[in-house]
């Protein structure tokens, strides 16, 4: 930090002939010393509190990618181990099968798709005799066949499935369908180029499917002279109806779920359709593989920190020292000194053990362990890594898929009770929270309190400054004073 008394304020050896700044500094050197130190101090604390966020950002990652439900590659549920693959045995274009994690190997049949489900459905064609249709027409200029009637007060008003609607004369056409459709009723209403008329289709399918209309006044839906072409009355959707293993199967939807095969009804079928279910156990030993690597790779940074170098030589560079070096020999030496931030940090000495007592640790009620499926724990030496025998892995897998399923994403309240997945999420949730709540909030106040203290010296050094600076300004002002007064003794007595 530099001096900071104002030039204004400061007499520098005008009369004396002394280097007055120089000497103030060196006067000063010691309190300047002590600033720095702290400011150093500051630094270190800052830059391990970013270390710290710098793991939590690596094990946010890593949990976003893998234990996180909103991710493709999510190990925490059932479907990133029992995956299959539908074969179907028949050419068709009326229904597509999916399977998901809790279905079973099988060869199944669909007999016929007799009916599909459909919403309940109204509409009219050619009430419109405008030459061109446009939304942003008021009802009352709106081209009909029957044009629209208001009552006394210019409304018309109706109600789809007891929600009322009213629109006054001068309402636009695309208003009318804004506000149906953003309503409660369930339905959806729109006009039809095409047809020239309007069409009113509930949102949901099935034969509970309804749309109600009642025409309260003017026209709109009345029994005699819609204007609309849709005349009051209750409209009803219906089911989808196919047979199943000689099993006739009723759902109100085309895409349903049966013990985890899922069907989407696209046409009707007299002819059967077969297909089978097998486990595509090629696919969940990829995902273990990929999981494990990345696991891997995160442990050996975690290592990494524990055992990088501490150079104890290094400490963070003042303002001064950075003046006098290259941007480049700045990074240099920065490296150094932020090396062995967490150089045995026992937050992550602790993750990392609890880690490992991952693997270790038998899944309680599985009676098989990791090392049984193929997933064994290398030594210390080697940074714990975890290798993946993919042929036990694959065997373990067609041999009893549910247990496999058990060692990795069983859930307890107990440590030993809890799959390997599941203990690794806790363990990491563990650490991030320890750090946040602990570990970094403790630094937090460290690193105010540091900044406190570098204040108060700051504030003392700048006290010492103005009273040296005072002192040598006096003495300088006395000085001219003495120098001005021996001149005109001196010119005095030469006269």
């Amino acid at each position: 930090m530099s001096l900071t008394i104002n030039n204004d304020l400061k007499l520098s050896g005008l009369a004396s002939g002394l280097d007055t700044e120089s000497i103030v500094e060196g006067l000063l050197s010691t309190y300047q010393s002590k600033v720095g130190r702290q400011n150093q101090k500051t630094t270190e604390l800052e830059w391990k509190a970013e270390a710290y966020r710098e793991v939590n950002s690596l094990i946010k990652a890593f949990r976003e990618e893998y234990l996180s439900v909103l991710s493709d590659s999510n190990m925490m549920t059932a479907s990133a181990y029992n995956i299959f693959d539908v074969t179907m045995l028949d050419t068709t274009s009326a229904v597509s099968i999916s399977a998901g994690s809790s279905a079973i190997e099988c060869a199944m049949t669909i007999d016929s798709v007799t009916q599909l489900a459909t919403a309940a459905t109204i509409k009219s064609t050619g009430v419109f005799t405008g030459e061109k249709y446009s939304s942003d027409a008021t009802l009352e200029e709106l081209e009909l066949e029957n044009m629209l009637e208001f009552d006394e007060n210019d409304e018309i008003s109706f109600s789809i499935n007891g929600i009322t609607f009213t629109f006054a004369k001068n309402s636009t056409v695309g208003e009318m369908f804004s506000e149906i459709n953003a309503s409660d009723a369930g339905v959806t209403m729109r006009f039809s180029s095409l047809t020239e008329g309007f069409k009113i289709t509930s949102d949901s399918t099935g034969s509970e499917s309804t749309v109600e209309i009642v025409n309260i006044s003017g026209n709109a839906f009345s029994a005699t002279d819609s204007a609309f072409g849709i005349a009051e009355g209750t409209y009803t959707g219906q089911d989808a109806i196919l047979s199943i293993e000689g099993i006739e199967v009723i759902r109100s939807s085309n895409t349903f779920t049966i013990d985890g095969i899922t069907y989407t009804l696209q046409d009707e079928s007299d002819t059967s359709i077969s297909f089978t279910i097998s486990q595509d156990i090629n696919s969940t030993v990829e995902k273990v593989v990929s999981f494990v690597e990345t696991y891997n790779e995160l442990v050996a940074k975690l290592e990494s920190l524990l055992d990088e170098k501490v150079y104890r030589d290094y400490d963070p560079l003042t303002d001064a020292q950075k003046e006098e070096m290259t941007e480049k020999e700045i990074e240099l030496w920065e490296g150094y000194a932020k090396s062995g931030l967490l150089h045995n940090d026992s937050y992550i000495f602790s993750l990392l053990s609890s880690l490992r007592s991952a693997f270790y640790t038998t899944v309680e009620g599985t009676g098989l362990s990791l090392f049984d499926i193929g997933l064994t724990t290398t030594s210390y030496a080697t940074d714990g890594q975890i290798t993946v025998d993919e042929d036990a892995l694959r065997a373990a897998l067609e041999d009893d898929p549910e247990t496999v399923l058990a060692l990795f994403v069983q859930d307890s309240d107990d440590f030993s009770g809890s799959g390997l997945i599941v203990r690794i999420s806790d363990s990491l949730l563990s650490y991030t929270e320890s750090v946040t709540d602990i570990a970094l909030d403790s630094l937090e106040e460290k690193i105010s309190d540091s900044e406190d203290r570098e204040e108060k010296l700051e504030d003392r050094m700048k006290e010492k400054e103005e009273a040296l600076w005072a002192k040598f300004t006096a003495m300088e002002t006395a000085l001219a004073s003495l120098n001005s007064l021996s001149s005109w003794l001196e010119t005095l007595f030469s006269s």
